[in-house]
């Protein structure tokens, strides 16, 4: 055997015995009361020297040569005594637990400490071996079927601990207990801490699939008095599925008859489950052997049942965590929050967390719920379902979560597929407000408050997509209604006072022409061109604005290009767009903020600056899109105009909304430059959103 760090560690504690001694006579009494604790300390402690120097002894020589003396001298003497293999490898396990404390003192590094226990695990699988082997061959002759309970009881702890995934496990464990009895049935329940409740986690010896079924929908309580386990804790136990409600008239009887038993499972006085055991074998009880056996393994493996219990606990909440936070990933990305990569999803992780095979959400709609999406199969046989009058209809108004445990006989024929059996219908509830419902159907075994739980997480997040949905409306109408006023004021501030003016003077220039004023008519009727000619610029800009069909057609550039073709060049104002990098398509939301920004930048030139040019560069850099107008017109100075003058306050909001970054720069006489910086978003491009 491997023994460079156990030698080193032996010759060392051979030297510095006492504290280990001490140790492990202490823990004799407490874990073995039975045989130590009505000794002196003194005797303990002296055979806990004994076999303390004896593994000791085995470190430094290399082989168990000192342990198979040790079995020559008293190993019959203990069996005359009734010390069984159990207790023999209990003290063994607990020299085991005594060394490692000590070790974890004198082992500084953490790969020497390592080393040493991957050597003293195979050691003491050499032990058990040894002592298996030893034990069984002595116990042979005086009962051959309490050596192969024996040898049962070290392969249970051998195969629960040697796994790794806490389902296998747990189903490891599941086949050995089975194994204990002929044709032998078991299934492992464990605590679920939330709930209290225990809820089947692996079986084994199960054939038909209905009783499959009845097991995995049955529910045992922590209190109750219909069953009665081994350890005289009683069970009452409720049902998730129609099939296991076959269970109340046959597992009571079974369990008095005395052909299944419940054995509980603790750890340290802490509850981590029950198993039950069950024979199909016809007239079979068990007997106190069989019941001491199952029990000593459940003991033996107790830890591990509880670590795997911690990391099946552990990897649901991780993947609920993950399925939440896709879904809120998403939700974050879509912010009309309606489309169906978010409520669909919502339904598929729904589906998919609780082991479901079909989801459905429906929303309410005048008087009905109308199917809006789903996932997987069976689907609802109906698009819409009245509120007053359905099944559904009445659990939406009472607002409160439904688990049905047999769909075909709870819901009617015409509001349900034949292929749904169990179902879990959440309400999706804004305050007092009732949206709609979230339903998930046919996971094996049923629904419980577990599943209750996490699908009422995600009917949470469908009601906050269907929250964003209406606020994105409400923006997009307060938008709409900005726009509505910004042209209203705009056709008030231009267009209508240019008419106005229009009227007073060819009033003017045809007094002029009756009195004979031909002068003066003449200088009125050019004066009255101008006008008309700034209201037809001012009205071309306002119609332009309302939606530019260059925007969605051509993208950015093409829009900005056709606004200069439409107002400021045939305004004759000197107006020229240039374009560096490749030009690519932006959102279009992006593309019509960045445009309405150069719009207003473009008007406050030919309105207030009096430019007599103006240019307008785009820079499509490769993580980036700058846009910036610059004109030669009087400029001003930004420290003395008002916040919200020349419409930048509507720029600066135009920039927030798509998180762009906004310089202005002005001096008196030296014109303006407006430049606007939008970082792109990965995966945004593409024209549309």
């Amino acid at each position: 055997m491997k023994n460079k760090k156990l030698k080193e560690f032996g010759v060392y504690l051979l030297e510095n015995i006492d504290p280990i001694v001490e140790r492990h006579a202490g823990e004799l009494i407490k874990i073995q009361p039975r045989w130590f604790a009505c000794i002196r300390f003194d005797e303990c402690k002296a055979i806990a020297a004994y076999g303390v120097s004896m593994h000791l002894e085995c470190f430094t020589r290399g082989n168990l040569v000192p342990l198979d003396n040790y079995f020559n001298s008293c190993a019959e003497i203990k069996l005359d005594r009734g010390v069984g293999i159990r207790d023999v490898v209990e003290v063994a396990l607990i020299g085991k637990q005594s060394l490692i404390g000590a070790a974890t003192d004198f082992f500084k590094e953490q790969d020497d400490f390592l080393e040493f226990l991957q050597e003293l695990e195979d050691y003491f699988v050499q032990v058990l071996t040894l002592t298996t082997d030893r034990y069984s061959g002595m116990l042979l002759s005086r009962l051959n079927a309490e050596h192969v309970r024996n040898k049962l009881l070290l392969e249970a702890s051998r195969t629960v601990t040697s796994a790794l995934d806490p389902d296998e496990v747990l189903s490891r464990l599941a086949e050995v207990l089975a194994g204990t009895v002929g044709e032998g049935c078991c299934t492992i329940f464990l605590v679920n801490p939330e709930t209290g409740g225990l809820a089947p986690c692996a079986g084994f010896g199960y054939g038909s699939k209905e009783c499959q079924s009845a097991l995995q929908g049955l529910r045992l309580c922590a209190s109750g008095n219909t069953l009665s386990g081994e350890d005289g804790k009683s069970y009452g136990f409720c049902s998730s599925n129609k099939a296991s409600l076959s269970f109340a008239d046959i597992l009571p009887e079974a369990v008095r008859s005395g052909s299944a038993s419940l054995f509980h499972i603790t750890n340290s006085d802490r509850m981590v489950g029950v198993a039950l055991v069950s024979s199909d074998l016809p007239g079979f009880t068990f007997d106190d052997a069989t019941k001491e056996l199952i029990g000593g393994i459940l003991n033996t493996v107790a830890v591990a049942i509880e670590s795997a219990a911690a990391a099946r606990q552990t990897r649901r909440q991780l993947m609920e965590s993950e399925s939440l936070r896709r879904v809120a990933n998403v939700l974050l990305e879509s912010p009309d929050g309606t489309s169906e990569d978010v409520l669909g999803l919502i339904a598929d992780e729904a589906r998919t967390i609780v082991n479901g095979t079909g989801s459905a959400l429906m929303l309410l709609e005048d008087d009905s719920l109308h199917y809006v999406c789903g996932a997987g199969a069976p689907r609802l046989p109906l698009g819409f379902y009245h509120v007053d009058s359905t099944y559904y209809g009445s659990v939406f108004q009472k607002a409160e979560t439904v688990i049905v445990r047999d769909a075909q006989s709870e819901i009617p024929q015409a509001e349900r597929s034949d292929e749904v059996r169990t179902l879990i219908i959440v309400p999706l509830l804004e305050g007092d407000k009732k949206l709609g419902l979230l339903m998930v159907s046919n996971k094996s075994g049923g629904f419980d408050n577990a599943d209750k739980r996490i699908i009422e997480l995600f009917a949470a997040q469908a009601v906050m997509a269907l929250r964003n949905s209406r606020m994105f409306m409400q923006s997009e109408k307060l938008v709409v209604q900005g726009e509505r006023q910004r042209l209203a004021r705009e056709l008030h501030d231009s267009v209508t006072q240019a008419l106005y003016a229009i009227t007073f003077c060819s009033d003017a220039a045809l007094r002029s022409l009756e009195s004979g004023k031909d002068a003066a008519a003449a200088g009125q009727l050019k004066a009255l061109q101008g006008m008309a000619q700034q209201g037809m610029r001012d009205m071309r800009s306002l119609i332009f604005d309302l939606h530019p069909p260059e925007l969605e057609s051509e993208g950015l550039v093409g829009a900005i290009q056709a606004r200069l073709n439409s107002v400021e060049v045939r305004s004759g104002l000197g107006a020229d767009l240039f374009v560096e990098g490749d030009e690519r398509r932006l959102p279009l939301r992006v593309e019509e903020e960045l445009f309405r920004i150069a719009i207003e930048a473009l008007n406050n030139s030919t309105k207030h600056s009096k430019a007599e040019s103006v240019t307008v560069k785009v820079d499509f850099a490769e993580d980036r899109t700058i846009v910036q107008i610059i004109d030669d017109g009087q400029g001003f100075d930004p420290l003395t105009l008002p916040t919200g003058g020349m419409g930048l306050r509507g720029i600066r909001e135009r920039a927030e909304r798509i998180s762009a970054d906004l310089d202005i720069s002005s001096e008196p006489e030296n014109g303006t430059v407006l430049t606007v910086k939008v970082f792109d978003v990965e995966g945004t491009g593409g024209g549309d959103e």
